[in-house]
Protein backbone atom coordinates (compact mmCIF):
# COMPACT_ATOMS: atom_id res chain seq x y z
CA UNK A 1 0.00 0.00 0.00
CA UNK A 2 1.18 3.63 -0.94
CA UNK A 3 1.81 6.08 2.20
CA UNK A 4 0.06 8.75 0.70
CA UNK A 5 2.12 11.35 3.17
CA UNK A 6 4.61 10.85 0.62
CA UNK A 7 5.59 12.21 -2.68
CA UNK A 8 5.27 10.19 -5.40
CA UNK A 9 4.77 10.25 -8.97
CA UNK A 10 1.31 9.68 -10.78
CA UNK A 11 0.98 7.85 -14.26
CA UNK A 12 0.14 10.35 -16.74
CA UNK A 13 -0.79 8.18 -19.97
CA UNK A 14 -3.76 6.71 -19.07
CA UNK A 15 -6.43 6.45 -21.85
CA UNK A 16 -9.77 7.03 -21.45
CA UNK A 17 -11.02 3.52 -20.54
CA UNK A 18 -8.23 4.17 -17.72
CA UNK A 19 -9.61 7.35 -16.54
CA UNK A 20 -13.15 5.99 -16.25
CA UNK A 21 -12.40 2.90 -14.86
CA UNK A 22 -10.45 4.88 -11.52
CA UNK A 23 -13.51 7.29 -11.50
CA UNK A 24 -16.09 4.22 -11.51
CA UNK A 25 -13.74 2.91 -8.34
CA UNK A 26 -13.76 6.27 -6.49
CA UNK A 27 -18.02 6.22 -6.93
CA UNK A 28 -18.22 2.56 -5.91
CA UNK A 29 -15.89 3.00 -2.71
CA UNK A 30 -17.89 6.68 -2.36
CA UNK A 31 -21.03 4.87 -2.75
CA UNK A 32 -20.18 1.89 -0.03
CA UNK A 33 -18.94 4.59 2.43
CA UNK A 34 -22.20 6.47 2.24
CA UNK A 35 -20.39 9.69 0.26
CA UNK A 36 -23.68 10.38 -1.42
CA UNK A 37 -22.34 14.00 -2.77
CA UNK A 38 -19.38 11.78 -4.71
CA UNK A 39 -20.98 9.31 -5.79
CA UNK A 40 -23.38 11.32 -7.82
CA UNK A 41 -21.14 13.70 -9.27
CA UNK A 42 -19.08 10.70 -10.57
CA UNK A 43 -22.16 8.28 -12.01
CA UNK A 44 -22.58 8.52 -15.64
CA UNK A 45 -19.09 9.90 -16.36
CA UNK A 46 -17.98 7.32 -19.59
CA UNK A 47 -18.29 8.98 -22.88
CA UNK A 48 -18.55 12.73 -21.52
CA UNK A 49 -16.25 15.37 -22.58
CA UNK A 50 -13.25 16.07 -21.28
CA UNK A 51 -14.75 19.54 -19.55
CA UNK A 52 -17.62 17.91 -18.25
CA UNK A 53 -14.99 15.12 -16.74
CA UNK A 54 -12.92 18.11 -15.28
CA UNK A 55 -16.00 19.46 -14.04
CA UNK A 56 -17.50 15.93 -12.44
CA UNK A 57 -13.84 15.14 -10.44
CA UNK A 58 -14.27 18.87 -9.03
CA UNK A 59 -17.30 18.70 -7.37
CA UNK A 60 -16.19 15.03 -6.03
CA UNK A 61 -12.73 16.35 -4.89
CA UNK A 62 -14.51 19.28 -3.30
CA UNK A 63 -16.98 17.05 -1.55
CA UNK A 64 -14.30 15.31 -0.16
CA UNK A 65 -12.28 17.96 1.20
CA UNK A 66 -11.40 17.49 4.78
CA UNK A 67 -12.58 14.02 4.67
CA UNK A 68 -9.45 12.04 5.46
CA UNK A 69 -10.35 9.54 2.40
CA UNK A 70 -7.02 9.88 0.81
CA UNK A 71 -6.94 7.48 -1.43
CA UNK A 72 -10.04 8.24 -2.90
CA UNK A 73 -8.51 11.37 -3.40
CA UNK A 74 -5.43 10.38 -4.87
CA UNK A 75 -7.63 7.89 -7.32
CA UNK A 76 -9.14 11.73 -8.80
CA UNK A 77 -6.05 13.68 -8.64
CA UNK A 78 -4.68 11.03 -10.92
CA UNK A 79 -7.60 10.66 -13.32
CA UNK A 80 -7.77 14.84 -13.44
CA UNK A 81 -3.95 15.04 -14.66
CA UNK A 82 -4.66 12.19 -17.31
CA UNK A 83 -7.87 14.30 -18.64
CA UNK A 84 -5.74 15.84 -21.67
CA UNK A 85 -5.22 12.56 -22.70
CA UNK A 86 -8.96 12.09 -23.85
Amino acid sequence: MVDLDKTFEFATNLDRATVEAKLEEVRVAADSLLLADVAQALTGVAGLSRDEMAKRIAVAAAALDGSGQKRLIALLDLAEINLPNL
